[in-house]
């Protein structure tokens, strides 16, 4: 069995080789240079070769030094997700139980989450001890954050916009959402009933940044392009500022149906008449850890958030 300072030395291999110096690498550990340096020659007198070359100013890894790191790269991966998943089991067992949302879900859902009431989940529960029911703690954040922090354990259930494509996780539809389009009420448009996006070809579209969920993002675009339509794309932070740059006469806004309650001087909410373009909600949760009272909390979940709709 390895011993925790060999372990330990794994760190630093990492570090100084992500950084490529010694001094730069002590920084991001919160060490001392002459520590990092000791910690690493003594990890290359155990392994019997050297791991960097030092004749240059920026660090290099030797041959012996690239075939291990990223072994020890994707070790420290699967300890740090064995810590979290640690910590996951506490806070299973002390509760409350932790659940992270997209701010794209449909406004019924967040409802839903606040007023939940577990009073029928607490009548039936198995052991009073590995689930505590207190008031769930929400957390928001883009739906990719939000997988990474359930697969690491940091949060035990996660609502998030699909596609969510992960063999780890267990995945559940919950709602779906029609897509909207603001646009400025002197535009020819607005006189519409609905709008193809077919249609959208040749306008200036808002759309909310790519970084916040890729997968989601390319499938709109994919989808429109697809209809035979080239809007030019513009990525813009939220509703209230994509609505604002429609009223100033900046371009069209593609929404979620329910930003249509939002009044805004200067412009008005057009309904998508494609069908398939929709958002699609799904709760999801570690599949290997989906058991006992934390299967019957996600599952009674599932269907509140259904039956809300």
């Amino acid at each position: 069995m390895l011993d925790y300072g060999f372990m330990q030395a794994q760190v630093y291999v990492a570090v100084v080789a992500e950084e490529g110096s010694f001094s730069r690498a002590a920084r991001r550990l919160r060490t001392s240079q002459s520590f990092v340096t000791r910690k690493i020659a003594n990890l290359e007198r155990t392994l019997g070769t050297r791991l960097f070359n030092r004749s240059t100013r920026r660090l290099e890894l030797t041959s012996a030094g690239r075939m291990l790191l990223p072994d020890v790269q994707l070790a420290l991966r699967h300890a740090e997700r064995a810590w979290n998943l640690a910590k996951y089991s506490a806070r299973v067992a002390n509760g409350p139980v932790h659940i992270g949302y997209s701010p794209y879900i449909k406004g019924t859902l967040l409802h839903a989450l606040y007023e939940l009431d577990l009073s029928e989940l607490e009548a039936r529960r198995i052991d009073a001890m590995e689930l505590s029911l207190a008031r769930p703690e929400l957390a928001s954040s883009n739906t990719p954050d939000l997988v990474e922090r359930v697969l690491r354990g940091e949060l035990h259930v996660g609502l998030g916009i699909q596609p969510i494509q992960d063999m780890d996780l267990w995945v559940k539809p919950v709602a779906h959402e029609d897509f909207c389009i603001c646009v400025p009420k002197n535009h020819e448009f607005s006189q519409r009933t609905s709008i193809p996006v077919r249609d959208l070809g040749g306008q200036s579209l808002f759309l909310f940044p790519r970084k916040l969920n890729a997968a989601f993002y390319d499938h709109i675009v994919e989808y429109v392009q697809s209809s035979g339509a080239h809007p030019t794309f513009r990525e813009i932070g939220s509703a209230i500022h994509a609505i604002d740059a429609v009223a100033r006469n900046l371009g069209l806004a593609l929404l979620p149906s329910g930003v249509s309650r939002l009044s805004r001087t200067g412009v008005v909410f057009k309904p998508i008449s494609d069908r398939y373009l929709q958002i699609e909600t799904a709760l999801f949760a570690r599949r290997d850890l989906l058991a006992g009272n934390l299967k019957d909390f996600v599952l009674f979940l599932a269907s509140r958030l259904q039956s809300s709709n």
